[in-house]
């Protein structure tokens, strides 16, 4: 641990020494009256209840995709509550989404951030509260919305806080007084898009209310959309269990593969056949429920949508580079086999416990979906390799025309339990 200068400490937790440097730097920035040390995870498990307790607040960067660590990403939550009460624990998220945060809150943050979306202005009101000396057996603070933030106006909801962010939406942690538990809203502006014209209002209305309509175990329930003159919104149902990303992040059997692989067809074919298609199929799209089912979530980018993003200015945290088809690559409007092509992805990576296409950039792994051949299965489940090609063949073309053609050929190689 290191601290440059004396005041109320916050601590800083993550491996990284870069990353955490520059956190103690933003803390330091945004608030005069506060200072930062920073620490490993390791290290902090061996500081002393005494030394914990000297820091108003602790900072922890959480990696919600890590393989290697083998346990709950927010389980170092669980320890600090064991041993410091009323430490308030702000989180700072890298690849996590909307499921992440209700869970980080749930488990006892103060707040939580999209480490990449960090606002500065509502960073600072967050650690506001630290700079007073905490009454006796007063809580552990809890952020304040920022003052002067602008938050969207959308009617009937209370935005409680900002939880993920994207080029195209915001995603919002709401409450709406007729709905009895919290919701996903998904907003995203229209404000300035001239090109946005009455009949794409209509279009996205009718699309939202055939998804709202949709009866299926593994489709997300839309309990709400609207359009306002700035901005057009979804509320979604979410889920404690959290997504098919943080299940990843361990092993997967082969039995469990062909299960999600299954249900998430059998999604897609009730979406297809209502005409509509996701274009955004991603595991932190499919969420998880206690019985193991697989719930397809978030048709921010499907044919409703009025704006689209610049695929080229993709995140990579968001993950949607890895999963996205050929054809969308090079400006064309996926139709069902983009979803289907995104499927032979999420299928590839839950039987091999890796992608088929990485890279250190957008290019690289762009080039791979355009042109590198799929690699080979492992051994154990290479009989799934010819589904798996076919899915990922580069022209759409030649991929299944039709998720109930590729269920067809799933229970050829994999018959139903």
């Amino acid at each position: 641990m290191s601290s440059s200068r004396s005041g109320r400490l916050c601590l800083v937790v993550h491996d990284d020494l870069e990353l955490r440097l520059k956190l103690a730097e933003l803390v330091r920035r945004t608030n005069a009256q506060l200072d930062a040390d920073s620490v490993t995870r390791a290290g902090l498990d061996n500081l002393s209840v005494e030394q914990l307790g000297s820091y108003v607040a602790v900072l922890l960067i959480v990696e919600f995709m890590r393989r290697d660590s083998g346990s709950d990403p927010l389980e170092a939550i669980s320890r600090l509550r064991g041993r410091v009460p009323r430490m308030p624990i702000f989180i700072l998220a890298r690849h996590g989404d909307e499921r992440a945060a209700a869970r980080a809150m749930k488990a006892g943050a103060a707040d939580y951030w999209p480490i990449h979306a960090v606002d500065a202005v509502e960073f600072a009101a967050a650690l506001q509260p630290l700079i007073s000396p905490p009454r006796p057996n007063a809580a552990p603070p809890v952020a304040a919305p920022a003052a002067g933030a602008a938050l969207p106006e959308i009617g009937g909801y209370r935005l409680l806080k900002k939880i993920a962010r994207s080029s195209a939406a915001t995603v919002y942690l709401a409450r709406n007084d007729e709905l009895a538990q919290p919701v996903a809203l998904k907003v995203q502006s229209i404000r300035g898009h001239a090109g946005v014209s009455e009949e794409d209002r209509q279009r996205f209305a009718r699309e939202c209310d055939i998804l709202s309509s949709l009866n299926h175990r593994s489709i997300a329930d839309v309990l709400d959309f609207g359009i306002t003159p700035e901005y057009l919104y979804l509320a979604l149902e979410y889920f404690p269990c959290g997504s098919m990303r943080e299940r990843l992040r361990n092993p997967v059997s082969e039995a469990d593969a062909v299960n999600y692989a299954r249900q998430i067809a059998e999604a897609l074919q009730v979406v297809h056949a209502a005409g509509i298609f996701h274009r955004d199929l991603k595991p932190s799209n499919l969420m998880l429920t206690t019985d193991n089912r697989v719930v397809l979530i978030d048709f921010g980018s499907a044919r409703a949508q009025l704006v689209a993003p610049d695929l080229a200015r993709s995140d990579l945290m968001t993950g949607t580079p890895y999963y996205v088809c050929p054809e969308q690559i090079d400006g064309a409007d996926p139709d069902q086999r983009g979803d289907l092509y995104s499927l032979g992805v999420i299928f590839y990576e839950m039987l091999s416990g890796q992608l088929p296409f990485r890279g250190g950039n957008l290019a690289e792994i762009f080039e791979g979906h355009r042109r590198l051949p799929v690699p080979a299965l492992a051994a154990p489940v290479r009989r799934y390799q010819p589904l798996i090609n076919r899915l990922l063949e580069k022209r759409a073309a030649d991929r299944y025309a039709s998720a109930a053609e590729f269920l067809q050929a799933l229970r050829a190689v994999a018959p139903a339990p």
